[in-house]
């Protein structure tokens, strides 16, 4: 039988508890044996200049799967560091596939508000034709204004968080306390590698 993985793609920018308890509720709630969270180099409908190098982004999620309470069933993947760029996530799951697709299968977890531009997406019928899309909540976003709300598993009960990476990133800015929107480990990284501030 194959492992239920599920990919877990975003800028991380930086990760915060929010991204951790998603993966966490994922794998409590019995959808996947593993959650994989995928560091994009750049992710091509986002035009972000305040992006932290993709490996202190990476070792960012290290750090904060290593302290989830799933340390062993909740990983961090460089696989797109390595792939022709814009990282267009079906380039990544057709890599994936070929070289893994024996032993696992994959679904895809994503926010509200990227369902509601999915259409936008690179070769997205391809996408949702072969992997199954799980969907969390986000405050200000609505899964009916989705074209593709009835082919999608929404994930009404996972939390919700009122914070955001650029939330982070602006409380960082402006000097302020982020310890409650980000664990020690990566609070003590992004001070002493002097990241967004």
């Amino acid at each position: 039988m194959k492992a239920r993985v599920v990919l877990y793609f975003g800028s991380f920018n930086p990760v915060h508890r929010g991204h951790i308890a998603l993966a966490e509720y994922v794998i409590a709630d019995g959808f996947a044996d593993s959650v994989v969270m995928i560091v994009s180099p750049q992710n091509p409908h986002k035009e972000q200049s305040d992006l932290a190098a993709e490996f202190s982004r990476y070792e960012m999620c290290q750090a904060a799967c290593a302290a989830s309470l799933y340390p062993e069933k909740i990983q961090v993947s460089a696989v797109e560091f390595t792939l022709p760029r814009p990282s267009y996530t079906i380039d990544t799951l057709n890599f994936l596939a070929e070289n893994f697709g024996d032993k696992m299968e994959f679904s895809i977890l994503m926010g509200a508000d990227n369902i509601e531009n999915f259409h936008r997406w690179k070769n997205h019928e391809q996408i949702i034709d072969n992997y199954p899309i799980l969907v969390y909540p986000r405050s200000g976003y609505s899964l009916s204004r989705s074209h593709y709300a009835d082919r999608v598993v929404f994930l009404e009960n996972a939390p919700l968080f009122d914070y955001s990476a650029t939330d982070v990133r602006t409380a960082i800015a402006q000097g302020g306390n982020i310890s409650e929107m980000v664990i020690p480990e990566v609070e003590s990284y992004i001070k002493q590698n002097k990241i967004y501030g």
